[in-house]
């Protein structure tokens, strides 16, 4: 599926111009990267809410149309939101050379059924996404992990896992992923408890 979404140029900068902006039901922001000059523009805050609902604000490569130019491929780099109001403030957009490779956060997927969950335990996903480091175009959708022998009191870490050709991890080999908890309460402890 391709994303995309539409921005237009902003001629009104500084914090007047980008309460103008707001005032429009639009989000300031800026484009820029290592061959990209610094551009003030601003998009759809509707637009931009639907885009964040469809990815679950994960990392995506993207097709940012400014003006209705040629697509430029960016990452979304910072959304800054207010502190108690629900409205974005500003956001940075990175235009990625597509040949050189980018660290970006993708979401962990668990497949299958676990040993342990069958024995009365719980799976305990310890980290949602995890920092992969791969070419631009190549993002995956999601680390699939598959969970079948994992049993009760067992970690599967960073080191344990399979990258795929596209990608490396760039985290810490020894980093907890997702283990399998054991019932939290154990009839020795009922026993003391009731006491």
């Amino acid at each position: 599926m391709s994303l995309e979404l539409e921005a237009v140029l902003r001629q009104k900068t500084g914090k007047g111009g980008a309460r103008s902006v707001r005032r429009d039901l639009m989000v300031p922001g800026v484009l820029y990267g290592p061959k990209t000059a610094a551009t003030s523009l601003s998009v759809s805050a509707a637009q931009l809410e639907k885009f964040l609902r469809e990815t679950h604000g994960e990392s995506k490569l993207l097709n940012l149309k400014i003006d209705e130019g040629e697509p430029r491929q960016v990452l979304i780099r910072e959304i800054q939101t207010h502190p108690y109001r629900r409205r974005f403030l500003h956001i940075d957009f990175y235009e990625v050379p597509l040949d050189q490779q980018i660290t970006v956060e993708v979401v962990v997927e668990l497949v299958g059924d676990s040993v342990g969950v069958g024995k009365g335990g719980e799976i305990n996903l310890i980290r949602r996404t995890l920092a992969v480091r791969c070419l631009p175009n190549q993002i995956p959708e999601s680390i699939k992990i598959d969970v079948t022998n994992l049993d009760l009191g067992e970690i599967l870490h960073v080191a344990d896992l399979v990258a795929e050709a596209s990608y490396v991890f760039e985290e810490d080999p020894s980093t907890g992923v997702v283990g399998v908890e054991g019932p939290e309460s154990t009839p020795a402890a009922e026993e003391g408890s009731a006491k």
